[in-house]
Order: C-alpha cells, then structure tokens, then sequence
C-alpha cells in the first residue's frame, strides 16, 4: 500500500473520530405507546376492526425524522404517515422490551396523540355498516379491557372524518342526508342514523376518529 493512500486512510480514521455520533432519543415502546399492551392482550378477533393509533409530534407538527424500533440489538425501521401516525405496531414481545429511537437530538421534546381508529383506510366513500361495526367492536373492547373503569371511560359512539368540511350519509333506500357536525367535524353515529348504508365525503379525510 502506498504511502500517499496510507495518509489518506489515516486523515479519513480522524476526521471520523472527530465528528459528532448522531442525534437521537430513546424512548421505552411501552412509554411511547400507552394501552398499546392493554389492546394487543384483547382476542384477535375482538380487535380486528379497530385500532389504537400513535401520532408523533414535535410541537403542533407532526414528527418527520426518522424512527426505529430497536430490540436486542436489531434496528427495524418504523414507518411514519404525513400526519405522523406509526404506521406498523410493535408486537407484545417487542413492546416488553424494545425501545422507540427517533433521529432528533436527545432534549428535543416529543409529544404522542393517541386515537382510536377503524381498521379501514380513511376514503371519500366509507362502508356505513363497515363503520358501525368497527365502532361496537371499540366499544366492547373498551368494556372488557377497562374493566371497572370503563364506567369513567371515554364513550364510544360514532366516527369523526378529520379534515373534511362536510359528507353526506346515503341511507338503504337511496335518501341522502348532510352528515351533522360535532365541533366542527363531519360525524357519523349509527344509533342516530340507522340504516346507512355509504358515507360521502367532498376528499379523503386525514383520519377517522373513533368516538
């Protein structure tokens, strides 16, 4: 090996040693998630229609950095919407032990909005019945999971389309309604529109909230 090249691997080992390790914060997943464990632990097929979701954020915007799930030494990639929602959910065995590590520097502050969701993917037309049975399904696993203290639960009862200004319901017999607004939002409760059958929205809303 030559000795100018061996100058330059030298020069390349020190500047490498000089520079500054990455910025990142590790958080524990089950910290980062709450009442993730308290969901996962429900029967599969009484979570199958709805979902908790995790929104990052830094201040009012959402998270952009990238993030990572690190268990045991192995880095998985967590993958992020526009909104900053986790896109893929940690399993129980990776919520015991895994960590969380965001590509921000240690001290910035995070904040997590947590919502319940349907299982369908926000569209500008929705399944009515689709709905309502994903929004029973949170109710009994609110129930069963909560125990004593579903009695001081939130109450779920109908699905709001965030982002949207208006929507219509479209009922079994072809009659059209303008979906009422709960502050502000367009929202759909089964039990004070029975026998819809589609929701109409003018876009696809940015999500849609359980209750």
């Amino acid at each position: 090996m030559s000795r100018r090249l061996l100058s330059l691997l030298s020069a390349l080992m020190v500047l490498l040693a000089a520079s500054p390790a990455l910025a990142e914060k590790s958080v524990p997943a089950s910290k980062a998630m709450p009442f993730l464990e308290t969901y996962l632990k429900l029967p599969a097929a009484e979570r199958s229609r709805f979902t908790p979701a995790y929104y990052l954020h830094i201040g009012p915007q959402p998270l952009t950095a990238p993030v990572w799930l690190v268990q045991g030494g192995v880095r998985t990639p967590v993958p992020l919407n526009a909104q900053g929602r986790i896109e893929r959910l940690p399993t129980l065995a990776q919520l015991a032990d895994g960590k969380l590590a965001i590509g921000v520097d240690g001290e910035t502050k995070l904040s997590v909005r947590l919502f319940i969701e349907p299982m369908m993917a926000p569209a500008a037309d929705l399944d009515a019945r689709e709905l309502a049975a994903a929004i029973a399904q949170a109710v009994a696993g609110e129930r069963k999971a909560a125990g004593l203290l579903a009695l001081v639960a939130p109450k779920f009862k109908d699905v709001g389309f965030v982002g949207v200004p208006s929507g219509e319901v479209e009922f079994a017999d072809g009659r059209r309604a303008p979906l009422p607004l709960v502050k502000g939002v367009p929202t759909y409760n089964p039990t004070d529109l029975p026998n819809a059958r589609r929701i109409r929205l003018p876009k696809v809303p940015d999500r849609l909230d359980i209750g």
